[in-house]
């Protein structure tokens, strides 16, 4: 009996044995007399497992586990979800590179009485010129708004500033010649005690425009608001020291003049070869020449280089009569005359430029 209760006992420590063999036995402890274990670096520096998508432990209540972490606090698609529940910052605002200036256009000016064009004759330099025998002052006045027009629309912008500053520098030239003529001239006008501003500050937008951009403009623009309030009749606050007395060489560049000399030759040119076009185009055609007559007679002034030699003054004698002989034809409707005139000023500019062009 006590050998059949032996049995019966050891009979059942081996199927309880048997029962917990799924579970990893425990490592035995290292007898002291043992080798320590080698360290495995790779494994040390090895990132931890990915965990899987799969649950890999389950609660009694049939809640799954994830490494001892309820299943449910992981969204399916966390880099979407974070993408959706991210506040975005607030768009930068675009900057405008080229801001529209405000409009500076006083309106157009009181229209002048028809001009009478004095004898053509080629004033004297050097004691002084009689400016009205070359430009009366209802012509030099209609010049004046005619360049402040174009300035206006050249210079509301600092893109229209960069794509146009060859005609910014040429009109700034010739605005500020006919200001320089304005100081000496004869007639009497509202701004003529301030034309030596109007002089140095249409010179300043001719200089502005040798450079691109925002600075250049702003520095043209300022010029060109100070000039328009004085041809307005009003007095700026801040103006820069001006000599009453002109000097055209400080403050007309001559090749900036002789390119406006140029482009209205051109014009006239393809524009009137016949007695109908003169009479077609009978306003501009004496608008042009007037102007070519004046500034003929400020390149021929003695303060410009080569101006004391005789071949020069021979040319520019020649493009004042000449400019003379077309305004008149113009004006009396005398295609021959006027014909007469520009083949004169033609002649003066293809014998002239070979000389003393660009010096």
């Amino acid at each position: 009996m006590h050998g059949c209760t032996v049995f019966v006992l050891s009979a059942m420590l081996l199927v309880l044995a048997g029962c917990g063999g799924s579970e990893d036995p425990q490592p035995a402890a290292p007898q002291a007399g043992d080798p320590a274990p080698q360290q495995d670096t790779a494994a040390e520096t090895t990132p931890a497992a990915k965990t899987s998508d799969a649950p890999s432990q389950s609660g009694d209540n049939g809640r799954k586990y994830v490494d001892g972490i309820p299943y449910d606090v992981f969204f399916d698609r966390p880099l979407n979800v974070a993408a959706e529940n991210t506040t975005p910052s607030q768009p930068i605002p675009a900057v405008t590179m080229n801001p529209a200036s405000p409009d500076t256009s006083p309106g157009t000016m009181n229209p002048s009485q028809p001009a009478t064009t004095p004898p053509v004759e080629s004033p004297a330099s050097g004691d002084g010129v009689a400016w009205n025998t070359v430009i009366t002052e209802e012509r030099l006045l209609e010049e004046v708004t005619r360049l402040r027009n174009t300035l206006t629309a050249n210079l509301n912008s600092v893109g229209n500033f960069n794509r146009e500053l060859l005609n910014i520098k040429i009109d700034g030239a010739t605005l500020a010649a006919l200001a320089g003529i304005a100081t000496e001239h004869s007639g009497d006008f509202t701004w003529k005690d301030k034309a030596h501003f109007v002089r140095d500050l249409s010179s300043n937008i001719a200089i502005a425009a040798e450079s691109r951009g925002r600075p250049a403009f702003e520095e043209a623009e300022m010029a060109f608001l100070n000039i328009v309030e004085i041809l307005n009749g009003g007095s700026p606050a801040e103006l820069p020291e001006s000599d009453q007395e002109t000097v055209f060489s400080d403050v007309a560049d001559r090749n900036l003049l002789m390119q406006k000399i140029r482009s209205h030759n051109d014009w006239l040119r393809t524009t009137i070869s016949n007695e109908k076009e003169l009479q077609n185009e009978k306003d501009q055609a004496i608008a042009r020449a007037a102007l070519l007559r004046a500034l003929g007679q400020v390149v021929h002034e003695e303060d410009y280089v080569f101006a004391d030699e005789e071949e020069y003054q021979k040319y520019c004698r020649e493009l004042i009569d000449g400019a003379g002989q077309m305004l008149q034809g113009a004006e009396g409707d005398d295609f021959e005359e006027f014909q007469a005139g520009f083949e004169l000023l033609n002649k003066s500019c293809n014998d002239c430029h070979p000389v003393y062009l660009n010096n």
